[in-house]
């Protein structure tokens, strides 16, 4: 199972590193890689639209069965922006470490909340 935080290297501080290593490995990417990266970039894009256009559905109906429907298709593309986040973070492995920044941040904005 894909877990973001499975790796004790990504909690490092050290903001320059973690660029200095972002650069260095997205270069040494090879074009076909670099181009499947970007390709599975976009369909996540793609994915999170659809979450979005399916929510709104969801949100101006009453029609109980299309509610349903809906929110099956909704779990659906939330699966796939899973394994999607996953095939990209295989393609670059360096990323990895500013999406568990990322996440850091925003529990430590709302532990303080």
């Amino acid at each position: 199972m894909f877990n973001i935080f499975n790796n004790p290297n990504l909690s490092e501080n050290n903001s320059q590193n973690k660029e200095t290593n972002f650069i260095n490995n997205t270069k040494s990417l090879s074009m076909e890689n670099f181009e499947t990266l970007q390709k599975a970039r976009q369909d996540l894009v793609g994915e999170i639209q659809a979450i979005i256009e399916y929510d709104n559905h969801i949100h101006t109906t009453t029609n109980k069965f299309a509610i349903k429907t809906w929110e099956d298709i909704k779990n659906e593309e939330l699966n796939h922006v899973g394994k999607l986040i996953g095939l990209i973070n295989y393609l670059d492995p360096s990323q990895k470490q500013y999406v568990v920044s990322g996440f850091s941040e925003f529990n430590d904005l709302k532990n303080k909340s």
